[in-house]
């Protein structure tokens, strides 16, 4: 089953919800964007009374958590879905196993008035109801903290039209120890039995100490050993502290030395915007097909067949500084050339909320990724004439 949101449709999940007949609930306003007559799409009250015997249920958007809750208040799925999506939640859930980790719950009117000499910087500020990197801050000392509390607030206000109260909270945000290492991204789910099951492993990539874009992620070999075995871990870990069952999860992680800490998880979905099908374009990972049918990869045989290729996702995004009403168009064929060997380029719709493209890639190594985490998006924007009278 499928809560199916119309802000992004990944084809391969598209593809596998007609051969398999999922049932699908739409939401939104979806007009004539769904064309596909093979899709199995129900009402919402056929939808959740089936959703009593067949518990498999995923969402494309975390907005199908306010309509879950709305039809399965009581529901486990629900129960749990906004249990993770509250960071504080999560880390006092998970306080057993990382006890000497610092996190503070603060009221959004209150932060102006904390005492910076009492803060344990580097810290990092966000939503504690927060999606993808919306109003999350890194401060480094408290020179920084005055105006990266500005920008979190500005944030918040920004996305108050965009996202779901239950998507993006603006009345409290969570102050927690900036985690150092390197920082990967999981897609699985628990499956009927509770068993953790892992169907992709990113790694991200920062251009600086104080980015939190999205920009790039990617996936090779190496970056899937390097984390697999305690990504698995992490995720038996959870399922002691909340029984999840046919569930799931799209969570971070970051690992330097031996040290490997959580920093969120993300319920009832993968990767957004369909990003998740980078695995498919490099190991040929269809995680729809195994989440729908109980089934999990062969990640032996996955490595022993890979190449060492590098294999990334460019999520491609209006820069900030950029009045989004004053776009015209996207010169996407242009952007399209600034990969080397792009395997799949999907145009999204700007004006909605800055996302414009998802680029899935392949490159020899690591050299390209570096060079794209710099580019200057602004020069493929057409901007309007402004007309004075």
């Amino acid at each position: 089953m499928i809560i199916l949101n119309e802000s992004i449709v990944s084809p391969i999940l598209l593809k596998v919800l007609e051969e398999q007949q999922i049932p699908v609930l739409e939401q939104g306003q979806w007009g004539d964007t769904l064309t596909s007559e093979k899709l199995n799409i129900q009402k919402d009250t056929e939808f959740f009374k089936s959703m009593e015997k067949d518990k498999r249920i995923l969402t494309n958007s975390e907005n199908g958590i306010t309509l879950l809750g709305h039809f399965q208040p009581n529901s486990n799925e629900y129960i749990w879905s906004k249990l993770l999506k509250d960071k504080s939640q999560v880390r006092n859930l998970t306080k057993s196993l990382y006890p000497d980790f610092y996190f503070q719950d603060i009221d959004l009117s209150m932060i102006s008035e904390l005492d910076k000499n009492q803060i344990p910087f580097p810290v990092v500020v966000k939503p504690n109801i927060g999606y993808s990197s919306v109003g999350v801050h890194k401060v480094k000392n408290e020179q920084d903290w005055d105006i990266a509390v500005n920008q979190l607030k500005a944030d918040l206000l920004h996305s108050d039209g965009l996202y779901d109260s239950e998507v993006v909270g603006s009345q409290t945000v969570l102050m927690e120890e900036w985690i150092q290492g390197e920082e990967y991204a999981i897609d699985g789910y628990y499956n009927q039995d509770g068993e953790p099951v892992i169907l992709n492993v990113f790694k991200r990539l920062f251009k600086d100490d104080y980015d939190t874009s999205d920009r790039i992620y990617y996936t090779s070999k190496l970056a899937i050993n390097e984390i697999y075995h305690d990504a698995l871990k992490f995720m038996k870990n959870i399922q002691t502290l909340l029984p999840l069952r046919n569930y799931p999860v799209h969570f971070e992680i970051r690992k330097k030395g031996n040290r490997v800490m959580p920093i969120e998880i993300n319920p009832l979905r993968f990767a957004g915007a369909g990003t998740t099908d980078l695995g498919y374009h490099a190991y040929g990972m269809n995680m729809y097909e195994h989440y729908f049918s109980g089934t999990k990869p062969d990640w032996n045989r996955i490595l022993e067949e890979m190449d060492d290729r590098v294999y990334s996702f460019f999520f491609a995004e209006v820069p900030l500084e950029i009045n989004l009403e004053e776009v015209a168009r996207i010169d996407h064929d242009r952007l399209r050339h600034e990969f080397e060997h792009v395997l799949e380029y999907r145009q999204l719709p700007f004006q909605n909320d800055r996302s414009m493209a998802i680029i899935f890639y392949r490159s020899e190594d690591l050299n390209e990724n570096l060079q794209l985490l710099h580019l200057n998006l602004i020069p493929y924007l057409t901007i309007k004439h402004l007309v004075f009278n």
